[in-house]
């Protein structure tokens, strides 16, 4: 008994040991990449730069963001079979969740020039689910899509309704490269590459986890994923089915929550003052690239390199709210949140590179309103700073 239980032990001491280690190698990848995908996100939108530098800028944001969906990857498979994937489910229209995903690729889809033809259909598709786990199911599929379908190729994305099996019923269909008979079922294996890809693994990339991860998350939310093709050459078709909303689930809050959004946008609300925010963030080039983009929307940016100094701002300064980096070098970010909204009732925005689902639930316990795990977007930036929680810049389209 005394060796089975040493045996246990041992085997959790490990666990723990490679999701230090996973979390530690997250922050240390992700840290370096921030400033450069929000410097790039931003320019590649400056339309007071020529074409061709915005064009740069949109490749150089284009490649920071696909070596973060590397690194998500790696993450998503240990969290997976370790059962620690969290899902935020609620009640959301499919197309919505299908129109972002659209959006995320159709650069790289007119670098090509394909054509993306999408047919979502007039009514809403209410479904049950994580909308951002949802749009990574999604989009690993519309991007291999892109991936495997030369240049003028064509790319077809419909929804309709399945009303036997009550489901969502998501197509995404290609004229490109195809998949062989036999591949069909190995294709969801993870690390799998398939002949369409193991003799171009350099031209294509990837770790053959995309979508291994996606009929996982496609399975957590009761749903399947399969893929279809008449064999090399033919192009292929990735079929996606989730249930349907019941009732129960508040199947009409995102049509009340659109009416509602609506309405206050009709409402015309006086411009606030400049609002000042307290950043603390240690990696300097990355405070020093966030505190230039906030300063461009309206906010006033006091900065601070680590625990003890915001602590000194934030006792002499009037602030709106705290964008916070979780690994401090002199203490922990997460009680840092907890700290100034129990001592001045300052909302915060947790910034971090460490990318576990603990990390997450510890910044959410501390209250901060929102988690933004690096490399940041100024797309994803914005949404946080759009939060219910916070007071607004005007220049945001909140």
């Amino acid at each position: 008994v005394s060796e089975l239980k040493e045996a246990h032990d041992k085997a959790l001491a490990a666990n723990r040991a490679k999701d230090d280690f996973l979390a530690a190698l997250s922050h240390e990848l992700r840290t370096p990449l921030n400033p450069v995908l929000l410097i790039a996100s931003e320019a590649a939108k400056d339309e007071t730069l020529p074409p061709s530098v915005r064009a740069d800028f949109e490749s150089i944001r284009n490649n920071v963001e696909l070596e973060a969906r590397l690194i998500d990857d790696l993450l998503d498979l240990s969290r997976i079979t370790n059962g620690k994937l969290q899902l935020k489910i609620g009640t959301h229209d499919l197309r919505a969740i299908l129109q972002q995903t659209v959006a995320t690729v159709r650069g790289a889809a007119d670098s090509k020039q394909q054509i993306l033809a999408v047919d979502l259909g007039e009514n809403p598709l209410a479904i049950s689910g994580d909308p951002v786990r949802l749009q990574q199911v999604l989009w690993n599929v519309l991007n291999n899509a892109v991936k495997f379908t030369p240049e003028k190729g064509r790319i077809t994305i419909a929804t309709r309704i399945n009303t036997l099996r009550s489901c969502a019923v998501v197509e995404i269909s290609d004229n490109g490269v195809g998949i062989a008979p036999h591949e069909l079922e190995k294709i969801f294996d993870a690390f799998a590459q398939s002949e369409r890809t193991s003799s171009n693994i350099h031209r294509f990339g990837g770790l053959g986890l995309g979508l291994t991860i996606s009929r996982l998350i496609t399975e957590l939310h009761h749903g399947t994923i399969t893929a279809q093709s008449r064999g090399p050459g033919t192009g292929a078709t990735f079929v996606v089915e989730l249930p349907l909303a019941q009732i129960g689930d508040g199947a009409q809050d995102f049509e009340n929550e659109a009416r509602a959004k609506a309405e206050r946008e009709k409402s015309k609300r006086p411009s606030p003052p400049k609002l000042k925010i307290l950043l603390v963030e240690d990696h300097e080039p990355s405070r020093l690239a966030l505190s230039r983009l906030l300063t461009r929307r309206g906010y006033e940016v006091v900065g601070a390199a680590n625990v003890q100094e915001a602590r000194t701002i934030a006792s002499k300064e009037s602030l709106a709210f705290v964008i916070s980096d979780i690994g401090l070098p002199d203490g922990d970010g997460a009680k840092l949140i907890r700290e100034l909204n129990a001592n001045y009732g300052l909302s915060s925005i947790a910034l971090t590179g460490y990318g576990m689902e603990e990390d997450v639930s510890r910044c959410k316990e501390a209250g901060a309103v929102a988690h933004l795990i690096k490399p940041v977007s100024m797309v994803a930036l914005e949404n946080a700073l759009c939060s219910k929680e916070l007071p607004h810049a005007p220049t945001l389209p909140c």
